[in-house]
């Protein structure tokens, strides 16, 4: 008889609460939790660097700078998420972690292209098969069969991935709300733009889609934003255009590794010294305070650090204003100095940039494409090519001085005025030049100024009271004249030149002969302002920033700190050289007037336009040592200026009241009369000698000799 098993009492079964199957059927009913990628990622992303590398959960510490393109993923806003970068950067992580957060939280199926078969394979053995192994929400999600994790798809519980080459039949047959392209400039697009053909893929998804494209900027054209017409920068020209700001350690003031931004930071570095040297004695270089701030300082900086777009300011006190510009495509840029995954850090790049260089001015083969290698996969920056400038010269420019333009009058066309001053032992040399649309301009004056630059206060008040008031007579003929709208002088050179520059300033201000115009493209736009040449040819185009104010909570231009315009003089000469080059009456043509030739050749003044040649790296140097180069410099500073009030960007035909034709210009005056003259000369000896410092008849024996000098014609 077989034996029954006894399962004892009624009370020792246990069964199932009936109440937690039915809460855990329901919460599989319920929506799931929405999380965007940067927080999934924090809570999740575990890192295993296998051979070197961080090894650990997701710490947003080590890249800050990629928290907003993975917010940008989940907006609504939104159709693109653009990331520009170089290699090294984090941003193809971006991608994975969206994938991450898809799979685990909020499920869509995904494409994801590579430039070829062989790199979409590489990418998937070496870095998507390692993640879903270390990562249980997607392993645990993996579909068992081969067919669902071959090396091309991945399907999931709720999604599939699948990894193609960014080829025109791949592109063309596929469709998904989620598409990821990576290292966009490397994509063929013989048969049509990548990202084009990606994007129509999508387009049945409408607002719920998106599309992640990064690269590195290989198909930009330069730093010239007319010139993003493919590729990465193309679709970042597009966007909002986000760039970081971080905060100088030393000053807390706010600038920005990014070559476009209204101050940059810049990478440092002892030009001609030994490549090893570079690679230690490479600093970034502060815009606010001028320190100079070692690569340790990076983590902390970058923890600090903000995204700032198109619509948006930032004040060197890290005051956020304004909102982005409304953009279907939400772009960030991520710059080498950005990167902490660098191999060497800042001292690597330096080294890798110096190294390039010298291999251009060397000439050796392939040195042009290896220096472009380093600046955009290494700096994540668009190449410039070296420029294949023609020489200038003199005589050829000499020839077209016209004779119908009269030096020390306004022709027809000026709109405004800018002027330069060089300093030199001795005297000052003065240039002014009138611009009209589309950048052409006039050499409206050219003269030497007796003075004593080093140790004359008095001369230097005369030459910022002249660079405000003096009117230049209109060519019409109208008894009419026009006033300096910007002036720029040198603001370095002789011993104790500097401090009489800013002392001048200063006392310019208090006199109101100095104001100011407002910020304009992040910097402060001053009537008349000290300038000074940036030595490292990595320097941004133009700041303006306050080198005698080195606390953190400074408001320079309410506390009437001195200002100064630091410029890239190699790039500003680069501008010269294409205007020069124009002969023909236009855009960015510059006419002469006779009055700059000599009775005979050689004419100096052409003379020293040419007096510097542009190497193949990229500096300009003079041709010879002893030669002068006052023109050129003075040349290069009232184009600064012209940048510096938005030159670049006047709509010509709706133009501010100071670019506006003659009879709408309120820089245009009616002349002054002798009478006028001789009223203000008295009003002055009035001021100067008063009865309490000299007899009255001191002051009519000194209006009498100006009556009579005026009756004599003297006057």
């Amino acid at each position: 008889m077989t034996e029954v098993p006894s399962f004892g009492s009624l009370a020792d079964v246990r069964f199932a609460d009936p109440r937690a199957i039915v809460a855990r059927a329901l919460r599989e009913f319920l929506p799931a939790e929405r999380i965007d990628v940067a927080d999934y990622a924090a809570a999740h992303r575990f890192l295993n660097n296998r051979g070197g590398g961080f090894v650990g959960k997701w710490n947003h510490d080590e890249a800050p700078y990629l928290v907003g393109p993975m917010q940008a993923l989940t907006s609504r806003t939104h159709l693109t998420t653009v990331i520009v970068g170089p290699g090294r950067s984090g941003k193809t992580t971006v991608g994975q972690n969206w994938m991450l957060q898809s799979v685990g939280n909020d499920p869509a199926d995904m494409l994801v292209y590579g430039s070829t078969e062989a790199m979409i394979e590489a990418y998937v053995k070496a870095e998507i098969e390692p993640m879903i192994d270390a990562h249980p929400v997607l392993a645990n999600a993996l579909g068992k069969g081969a067919k669902a994790r071959s090396m091309a798809f991945k399907n999931f519980r709720s999604m599939w991935v699948q990894f193609l080459a960014a080829t025109y039949s791949n592109l063309i047959n596929k469709s998904a709300g989620r598409v990821v392209i990576t290292e966009l400039d490397a994509c063929d697009d013989k048969e049509g733009d990548p990202y084009k053909l990606a994007d129509i893929r999508r387009q049945t998804f409408g607002y719920e889609s998106m599309v992640l494209a990064e690269s590195h900027p290989d198909r930009a054209g330069g730093l010239d934003p007319s010139k993003w017409t493919a590729g990465i920068m193309r679709l970042y020209a597009d966007s909002d255009r986000r760039v970081w700001y971080w905060p100088c350690p030393h000053c807390n003031g706010f600038s920005s590794p990014n070559p476009t931004a209204s101050r940059v930071m810049t990478l440092d570095w002892p030009e001609d010294a030994p490549l090893d040297e570079i690679r230690d004695a490479a600093r970034m270089a502060c815009p606010c305070c001028g320190a100079l701030i070692e690569d340790k300082w990076r983590r902390a900086m970058n923890r600090d650090g903000v995204w700032i777009g198109q619509g948006q300011t930032i004040s060197v006190e890290g005051d956020v204003a304004g909102a982005l510009i409304p953009a279907e495509a939400a772009g960030f840029w991520i710059t080498g100095l950005m990167s902490p995954f660098v191999i060497g850090g800042i001292g690597a790049l330096a080294r890798a940039m110096a190294e390039a260089r010298r291999a251009v001015e060397r000439g050796d083969e392939g040195a042009e494409q290896n220096l472009k290698d380093v600046t955009v996969k290494r700096w994540g920056i668009p190449f410039d090519p070296p420029r294949k400038l023609g020489v200038m010269d003199s005589e050829a420019l000499a020839a077209r001085a016209e004779c119908g333009l009269v030096l020390g009058t306004v022709p027809a066309g000026v709109r405004f005025l800018t002027g330069a001053v060089d300093v030199q032992a001795g005297y000052f040399q003065l240039l002014v030049r009138g611009w009209g649309p589309g950048g052409e301009s006039w050499i409206v004056d050219w003269q030497q100024i007796r003075a004593d630059p080093e140790t004359s206060p008095g001369d230097w008040d005369d030459l910022l009271a002249r660079l405000r008031g003096h009117l230049y007579p209109l060519a019409d003929g109208s008894g009419r004249g026009m006033r300096i709208y910007a002036a720029g002088y040198d603001s370095g050179g002789q011993e104790g030149v500097t401090l009489q520059a800013y002392s001048a300033w200063t006392r310019a201000r208090k006199r109101g002969d100095v104001r100011f115009g407002g910020t304009i493209d992040g910097r402060d736009a001053w009537s008349i302002l000290p300038l000074k040449g940036a030595s490292g040819r990595n320097a941004p185009s133009l700041v303006v920033n306050y080198p005698d104010g080195q606390r953190s909570d400074r408001k320079a231009a309410a506390r009437g700190e001195i200002p100064v315009g630091l410029f890239n003089p190699n790039r500003y000469k680069d501008d010269l050289a294409v205007q020069l080059a124009r002969s023909v009456p236009g855009e960015w043509m510059v006419h002469f007037p006779a009055g700059l030739l000599a009775e005979e050749p050689p004419h100096p003044f052409f003379e020293q336009l040419v007096a510097e040649q542009r190497k193949l790296d990229g500096r300009w140097e003079k041709v010879a040592g002893a030669r002068r180069n006052e023109a050129m410099d003075v040349m290069v500073m009232t184009h600064v200026m012209a940048n510096l009030h938005g030159l670049r960007r006047l709509d010509w035909a709706s133009p501010p009241r100071w670019a506006a034709p003659w009879d709408t210009n309120p820089l245009v005056q009616r002349l002054p009369t002798d009478a006028d003259k001789l009223v203000d000369a008295m009003k002055a000896v009035v001021s100067a000698v008063t009865p309490e410092s000299a007899p009255v008849e001191t002051i009519a024996e000194r209006m009498a000799r100006l009556a009579r000098a005026h009756g004599s014609g003297r006057f």
